[in-house]
């Protein structure tokens, strides 16, 4: 598996000079890339791959091209590749979903080494192109890495990226971590995510508990209603939409969550360790966002959480821990009675609670999802085993995020 370390760098002047003309000259070509490729959009109504464009470039001389390091150019027009194909994916979902933008001139954008590169004694050196090099005269750049961080015996650095972030240059560095070998335990626990609940584990002995979702819900409404009330002032006062405090406070609120998610997850792998799980099951709710009327407090919780970045931290918590990771299609676990199989949708009731009018099965709503996640993981594994008598739930509660 992969994972991803992130460093500060300090260059010098000329260092910080150089980064800044690589980054101006990565946010032209993306550009050119982009008009490109729109232009061939609206007379063929079809986007060319990206390696195709690189060829287009490669054959052209490209000015922009041949100034970046090889393997950077690639990942520029590669980058601007996904983000066609993430736009095709949504258009399928969301028919008015708009092409990617062209980035601001004075945008610097992120320079990709996957070859070029080289980390010896917690410093890293970057290799630059022939031209680059003979209109400079500079060959490589290297770097101190700032507070080195350990990584795991056997991991190979694989990519980095150097980033300028909120007046910062940073490496994020991917490294191939070597996985553990999975767990021989044979104890399976289904995790069924919503919002004011943010997990519901439930595993084969019955084990059960409840993550809430009220901090990450406290946090979402106290930065959102603050962003507001700044936001309404800027408009009247500078007329602008956004401002650099705006800024600072949505970014403390993703830290905040991501310090939630963070917690959680980890909080989840430890609770799968103490009773002996081997695999972990998790609802996938892609399209969640999609397709759904929800008032305008409902739609806000909604729309402005991040499932995948908890599933994410699951999933790459688990592998590391030696637990495996799938994904079931949780369609219609929410109204299926895990008790006597009945689909209706009606018998969710207020305040996540399920009452079955068939069985009487009266249980907490998410237990309940949880319960049919693990079920139909069973099924559709031809697992021939049955699950425990749930006992009443755990509640666990993060409390170790303040807003500062």
């Amino acid at each position: 598996m992969k994972q991803c370390i992130k460093y500060r760098i300090f260059p010098s002047k000329e260092q910080d000079s150089l980064l800044r003309e690589l980054g101006f000259y990565a946010t032209k070509l993306y550009n050119t890339d982009n008009h490109i490729r729109r232009e061939i959009w609206e007379q063929k109504g079809e986007i060319p791959s990206w390696y195709d464009q690189r060829n287009m470039f490669v054959k052209n001389n490209n000015h922009w091209y041949r100034l970046l390091p090889s393997q950077t150019a690639q990942a520029v027009c590669k980058n601007l590749g996904d983000n066609y194909k993430s736009w095709f994916a949504l258009r399928k979902t969301d028919t008015k979903a708009n092409p990617p933008m062209y980035r601001k001139k004075t945008k610097l954008s992120p320079l990709t080494f996957s070859q070029h590169f080289r980390i010896e004694n917690e410093t890293i050196r970057f290799s630059m192109s022939r031209k680059f090099k003979k209109e400079t005269g500079i060959g490589y750049l290297q770097f101190k890495l700032n507070k080195w961080k350990p990584i795991l015996a056997g991991s190979v650095p694989k990519m980095a990226t150097i980033l300028y972030h909120k007046e910062k240059w940073m490496v994020h560095v991917t490294y191939e971590v070597p996985e553990p070998k999975p767990s021989r335990c044979k104890n399976i626990m289904s995790i069924d995510l919503g919002i004011i609940n943010l997990a519901t584990t439930v595993d084969m002995k019955g084990n059960c508990t409840i993550y809430k979702g009220g901090q990450a819900l406290a946090v979402q409404h106290y930065f959102n209603k603050e962003i507001a009330k700044v936001k309404s002032k800027t408009e009247v006062q500078h007329s602008k939409k956004w401002s650099k405090a705006l800024g600072r406070m949505n970014d403390k609120k993703i830290r905040q969550i991501n310090q939630i998610i963070h917690t959680v997850s980890k909080s989840i792998i430890e609770e799968a360790k103490r009773n002996g799980v081997g695999t972990i099951i998790v609802g996938d709710i892609k399209n969640i966002r999609k397709g759904k009327k929800w008032n305008k407090k409902s739609g806000q919780k909604l729309h402005s959480w991040a499932f995948s970045k908890l599933t994410l931290q699951i999933e790459y918590k688990a592998i590391l821990s030696g637990i495996r990771f799938e994904k079931v299609n949780e369609s219609y676990t929410s109204q299926t009675c895990s008790c006597c199989g009945v689909i209706k949708k009606s018998n969710r009731k207020n305040r996540g609670l399920y009452v079955c009018n068939k069985c009487g099965n009266k249980v907490n709503a998410d237990v309940n999802g949880s319960v049919n996640i693990l079920q139909k993981y069973l099924r559709e594994s031809n697992i021939s085993r049955s699950i425990g008598s749930v006992v009443e739930p755990l509640i666990w509660r993060c409390n170790n995020v303040i807003p500062t």
